[in-house]
């Protein structure tokens, strides 16, 4: 597959990121919306509602794009149990589309990384803790960088659903490495 390079601009954002400590870029990112799933349970096992027309984020934001939702795909991350790199899918981004990301089990971390010139959060770092005893969706915006960690020894299913449709002869998406020392996040899993 052929990724999009970097454009000049992320390059630039990820240039003023280098220096600044990782402490300092957490916290939330612009227009990342995180809505928690409400889980109604009986003596069978449960159902939750994804996403529907007119749902709003824990912030009261509506969530759902006025674009339709243009394909749905269903991702498995293999759990090997240990600490990096076996562990982590990350980092990609893509120029126009929005992610909507469910993991449906396991458990991970989201990192995030907002890549977006001029935006109120450039360069800033978001980090979630997403699956089966956390479930919510992420709204990812074009631009921000997003990867994630399996943590435990149950594999992590991800549902997502995407703004733009797959196109293989011209991909939205492009790639940075998990552990490019710009970002300079630390993947390491501390066990007590």
């Amino acid at each position: 597959m052929s990724w999009q390079p970097a454009t000049e601009a992320m390059e630039r954002v990820l240039a003023r990121m280098a220096p600044r400590p990782l402490a300092e870029r957490l916290g939330p990112i612009d227009q990342v919306m995180v809505k928690t799933l409400r889980i109604l349970p009986d003596q069978r096992g449960y159902f939750t509602e994804q996403l529907r027309r007119g749902d709003v984020d824990d912030a009261g934001r509506p969530f759902i794009p006025e674009q339709p939702f243009a394909q749905m795909s269903r991702s498995l991350a293999l759990a090997r149990g240990g600490n990096p790199p076996e562990l982590i899918k990350a980092f990609h981004w893509h120029r126009r589309q929005w992610d909507y990301w469910d993991f449906v089990q396991g458990s991970v971390r989201v990192v995030l990384v907002d890549l977006r010139e001029g935006s109120p959060t450039e360069g800033r770092v978001q980090v979630l803790i997403c699956g089966t005893h956390a479930p919510k969706v992420i709204a990812i915006p074009p631009l921000v960088a997003h990867g994630y960690q399996v943590l435990g020894l149950t594999d992590a299913i991800l549902c997502y659903y995407v703004t733009e449709p797959y196109d293989a002869a011209s991909p939205d998406e492009g790639r940075i490495s998990w552990r490019d020392p710009r970002i300079g996040f630390d993947w390491t899993i501390e066990n007590i």
